[in-house]
């Protein structure tokens, strides 16, 4: 009967229109207020109620009565309606399917800042938070690309009245809204890739920023309990892949919307939509130039810098915008060098951000002699033993860039006297996988850059050589301990480790990896660095299983299984074992007997039979 009655009186109501029917019209409206309160009591945690609501068509007829112009304007019709659809989808997925594919998504979002009495809004937005938790409601923002431009529009809106200093009952309502429409853009984004391409435009990523700055100058109740900040000495919790380290000020709102920027400006999309906005451009390069002043401002200027940072970081992933940024903001990327990844007094997250976008400005050729010149090595030397290992893995990587290819020797000797020491220091502590392959890689290429046959090279190889600087076991570490996981990896260490056999200059290098060949020195470096007890049966496991041969063996396995995942592995340990041979011969004498023993009776017969 409430669905026959509701559904007629709709019918009415679509033919009342004109002046001369607002009085029958209004009479209308109060039945549709009376029936909706009724469906709504009935409905509530009665899930045999809603099941009849949903077989006659009564949860459409709710979804068409949030769309009537006095929902608008009639804070009871509005509070009956919402009231109606938020006690029938309450934790019912078919009833949320029902109301978002009748347009209540739509309603929802039409409500929020735009005239209606703001005291419904809290009903609205709960409405609103269990319609979108549906899947559908994904597909939705997917298909109408105006939804999430309402959602970006209301939101500006509400942060400007936040802004203005509205009375303290409406503020209260304004940024409950907000924070319901923050959640559904982030949730949007985070699920469907097409509302992402919808926002790859320059107007809507500046409009997330302007929300991004209204929350990073948000009154203090907007944020979660105030943090110290962190220093490079306190590692925060690992963030997820792609994901911004948080806000150390624990302001999840800000945290949200940053991740809203990333996950935007990470979309292909992104490369031809954003890069070439000048608008965009100029706000970006705005936030990371602008002078930092400590007070007050500060955590408001490293969460812009961060942001800003991580966008632009998205779009330098092509070498011509990598190129055309170092040429054409020559200004911006000393700024980001110098006072957003250096200064300590610069909270973690915007170093991160920071540092993994000089790591892609890297990548390109013709950029590295010019970051190198604006002192890049330097701040990312400082950083090679941070306790963050974010902007630990970016910086290793930062200096791994710039010693590949062929690069200027001073730049490689740079790297040498401001990172060697502390990157062989890393990859002997520590327990991190991805630092200890990355260090690792670091190594070899210095190795590579600097006992490769040049003559510019003399005072590199004169300063590791004076140091004493042990390049071998690092090399040797990787192929025993990550070599099966990451067999690229363990081919670059071969390759290093066969230059260094090469090397006449330098024979201390050729009889530390003949000492290698001794299982005794060897097999230890295929054990990770544990914090684990003794007495932990995980850590006896481990041991247990990472116990075998040494070094010569993993060579000769190699050998005989033609490289395992990678062939050139087993030609790249012939290589090697050829060059230590060659020394053997050419060495008036040794101090590594054993060494050369295995290397004889082992090694040599497998690739001369």
């Amino acid at each position: 009967a409430l669905c026959g009655v509701l559904q007629r009186t709709l019918d009415d109501l679509s033919r009342l229109t004109g002046s001369s029917a607002a009085a029958e019209r209004a009479d209308h409206v109060f039945l549709v207020i009376q029936v909706l309160r009724c469906m709504g009591n009935v409905s509530a945690d009665n899930d045999a109620a809603r099941g009849q609501l949903l077989a006659h068509g009564g949860v459409g007829s709710i979804a068409a009565v949030l769309g009537v112009a006095e929902v608008q304007t009639e804070p009871l019709l509005a509070r009956a309606a919402f009231g109606a659809a938020l006690n029938v989808a309450l934790d019912h997925a078919e009833c949320r399917r029902a109301l978002l594919a009748g347009g209540a998504l739509q309603a929802h979002l039409q409500v929020l800042g735009r005239g209606t009495p703001c005291d419904v809004w809290g009903l609205v937005c709960m409405s609103l938070d269990s319609l979108c938790e549906h899947d559908d409601a994904s597909a939705q923002f997917a298909k109408h690309a105006d939804y999430m431009a309402s959602v970006l529009r209301t939101l500006g809106v509400l942060s400007r009245q936040a802004s203005g200093g509205a009375e303290e009952e409406q503020g209260v309502l304004v940024r409950g809204a907000m924070r319901t429409l923050v959640w559904v853009l982030c949730e949007a984004i985070e699920k469907s890739a097409d509302v992402r391409r919808q926002l790859c435009s320059p107007s809507a990523v500046l409009a997330v920023f302007d929300l991004l700055d209204f929350y990073l100058t948000a009154p203090k109740e907007e944020k979660e309990e105030e943090e110290s900040d962190d220093g490079d000495d306190v590692a925060p919790p690992a963030p997820l892949p792609n994901r911004p380290i948080p806000q150390p000020a624990g302001n999840r709102y800000a945290d949200a919307v940053t991740q809203a920027i990333v996950a935007v400006s990470g979309e292909d999309a992104a490369l031809t939509t954003l890069f070439p906005s000048q608008e965009l451009m100029n706000r970006l390069v705005s936030v990371l130039t602008a002078q930092r002043l400590a007070g007050s401002g500060e955590s408001r200027a490293d969460g812009m810098a961060a942001a800003a940072a991580l966008c632009l970081g998205n779009l330098a992933r092509t070498d011509e915008h990598c190129t055309r940024l170092v040429a054409e903001h020559a200004a911006l990327v000393r700024m980001v060098i110098h006072e957003w990844l250096i200064p300590r007094s610069v909270n973690v997250r915007t170093r991160h951000a920071a540092s993994g976008l000089l790591k892609n400005l890297c990548l390109p050729v013709a950029n590295r002699a010019p970051l190198a010149a604006m002192g890049v090595v330097a701040a990312a030397a400082a950083n090679v033993k941070s306790a963050v290992v974010p902007i630990q893995a970016n910086c290793i990587g930062i200096l791994r860039h710039l010693a590949n290819g062929s690069p200027d020797p001073a730049t490689v000797l740079e790297i040498i006297h401001g990172a060697l020491s502390d990157a062989l220091a890393v990859v002997r502590e520590t327990d991190v996988d991805a630092i200890r392959c990355e260090g690792t890689r670091l190594v070899a290429t210095v190795a590579k850059r600097v006992y490769l046959a040049t003559a510019d090279n003399h005072e590199a190889r004169d300063f590791i050589d004076k140091e004493g600087y042990d390049l071998v076991t690092p090399l040797v570490r990787l192929v025993m301990l990550d070599g099966v996981r990451h067999p690229l990896l363990r081919q670059e260490s071969l390759v290093a480790l066969t230059v260094l056999a090469t090397t006449a200059g330098s024979a201390r290098h050729a009889r530390d990896i003949l000492r290698m060949l001794l299982p005794e020195n060897s097999v230890p470096l295929a054990k990770p660095p544990t914090t684990t007890t003794p007495t932990d049966p995980v850590a006896e496991v481990v041991e247990e299983e990472t116990s075998g041969g040494g070094f010569a063996d993993v060579l000769a396995d190699l050998i005989a299984n033609d490289g395992g995942p990678l062939p050139q592995a087993a030609l790249q340990a012939k290589s090697l074992i050829t060059q230590l041979a060659n020394y053997v011969t050419a060495a008036t004498e040794s101090d590594t007997t054993e060494g050369v023993s295995v290397l004889n009776t082992v090694l040599l017969p497998l690739i001369t039979n």
